[in-house]
């Protein structure tokens, strides 16, 4: 007949298209679940918190001999009365650096390091990730020549360095060609005072400066000159040590002995997996490392031919630097000079690493404060827009940003600038990617010696160290009972 078909037929179809539509709904039910299962799972076994600082002596004596290579074969350092490694400045680098801290663009960093967060504006956030990718994307081409790597490093920074200033609305000029006064006069209130600076001095192949070259040779061989780099905004590195290879050999050997084995004590079985010194770093007086999160170094080399350590490169989300500070007489002088009062030995708290908490959900008041953070003060919140290394600029380095404050006491404002003032012989750890975070040096010679580490190394380290963490899921964190 026509009566459109068997009943139960369509029955069975009906019945048939709703446990198929129940059956997709379950399906995305359990995928959603084990989606959300997984973003959890990832977390698992993780330190919860993103940041610590203690003294380096907590790593004990083996970790002592790691620094005993950094201070014998690559410092030259002496002894004093009490065994203390004595470092002193290479004397052309330091007369370099105390010309380079005023260029134009090491000033506008060196300033911002004090001013409004860059994870507050898209704009700089996004301008200081353009100079990260820049940057390594000239260090990637693996140049045979460092001065040639240096000078295109500097070259790069000083086109760029413009975009990060503001303009002087009342003078119709821009911050950039005010910090220019410089070339040609120097003011009473900075450190080149009654001098005046070559006209060259902020030029790209005299920044591209390596201590090794102007150095006077040394008759003994056992000790040749500290080789450094003067890198971009303005800080020196190891970049360019003739025998790094060599001494990085020897450092790696010794991290896998002595030290490996104190923390096989601690933590039954490890084995360090990638752990490596990730750099050397000297920060004389007003030398600054720019904001940046090293979110690149989670990557490695990005361009099409891969190395296939990639997997290493991510595993490493964690740095650990170890941190030197000295005092120079002929700084201190210059600073008497200019009226500069509270002049001191005291080598702590005249450089420091800045942070901004942001996203970084392991960043919390109480890590904050157990590291040692502080708020900014009003004095260095200053410091924006005066130093002694250049002459007085009134426009903020952010436009149309003010200073964001830490929060009312007890709270975090996650935006704001937080302080860990330099202590002599500490470690700070830090994890990767998400803080945003950069170096000044005031008052003092900054030396650091840093590592790139898993997870799982840096919790053998703090087991080590007998320092408290957490960590998420089920796994053990570490509590000193004692």
């Amino acid at each position: 007949g026509s009566g459109g078909g068997d009943p139960s037929t369509k029955m069975v179809r009906s019945l048939g298209r709703s446990i198929i539509l129940l059956f997709l709904i379950l399906a995305a039910i359990i995928a959603a679940a084990s989606t959300g299962e997984k973003e959890a799972s990832d977390n698992d076994g993780r330190i919860v918190q993103s940041l610590f600082r203690f003294p380096a002596s907590k790593l004990g004596p083996e970790f002592e001999q790691l620094l005993n290579l950094w201070y014998d074969e690559w410092l030259y350092t002496t002894n004093n009365e009490n065994g203390t490694a004595i470092i002193t400045p290479d004397p052309s680098g330091k007369q370099h650096a105390l010309q380079s801290v005023s260029t134009p663009a090491t000033t506008l960093f060196r300033r911002q390091c004090y001013g409004a967060a860059p994870i507050k504006s898209p704009q700089f956030t996004n301008l200081y990730n353009n100079l990260e990718q820049r940057r390594k994307e000239i260090e990637f081409q693996y140049i045979q020549d460092p001065k040639e790597e240096m000078t295109m490093l500097h070259t790069m920074v000083k086109r760029f360095y413009p975009a990060f200033s503001t303009v002087d609305h009342h003078g119709g000029t821009s911050a950039a060609a005010h910090l220019h006064k410089k070339k040609v006069v120097s003011t009473e209130d900075t450190i080149h005072a009654k001098t005046n600076l070559p006209l060259d001095y902020d030029s790209p192949s005299k920044l591209a400066f390596q201590t090794l070259k102007l150095s006077s040779p040394d008759t003994d061989d056992d000790s040749p000159p500290q080789q450094w780099s003067w890198r971009p905004a303005g800080q020196f590195s190891n970049r360019g040590m003739s025998n790094f290879l060599q001494w990085r050999v020897k450092f790696y050997h010794t991290m896998r002995t002595k030290l490996q084995r104190q923390l096989s004590k601690e933590t039954p079985g490890f084995k360090f997996s990638h752990g490596r010194p990730s750099g050397m770093y000297w920060y004389p007086p007003g030398a600054v490392r720019e904001w940046h999160s090293n979110y690149l170094d989670l990557i490695g080399n990005t361009k099409e031919k891969k190395t296939g350590n990639e997997k290493i490169y991510a595993s490493q989300t964690w740095r650990m630097y170890f941190i030197r500070t000295v005092r120079d007489e002929e700084f201190d002088g210059l600073l008497q000079n200019l009226g500069v009062g509270g002049i001191s030995a005291d080598v702590d708290d005249h450089s420091a690493m800045h942070i901004i908490p942001g996203e970084d959900e392991g960043i919390t008041l109480d890590v904050l404060q157990k590291a040692g953070a502080r708020p900014l003060t009003k004095e260095e919140k200053q410091r924006q827009w005066k130093d002694e290394f250049a002459e007085e600029n009134s426009n903020s380095t952010f436009a149309g940003e003010e200073v964001v404050d830490s929060g009312e006491e007890g709270t975090l404002n996650r935006n704001s600038v937080w302080r860990l003032p330099d202590k002599n012989g500490y470690v700070t750890f830090f994890r990767l990617p998400k803080l945003f975070h950069c170096i000044v040096s005031e008052e003092v010679h900054r030396y650091s010696l840093g590592f790139a580490f898993s997870d799982d190394e840096v919790q053998a380290l703090l087991k080590l160290a007998k320092v408290d963490f957490d960590v998420y899921g089920d796994g053990e964190g570490y509590t000193d009972e004692l």
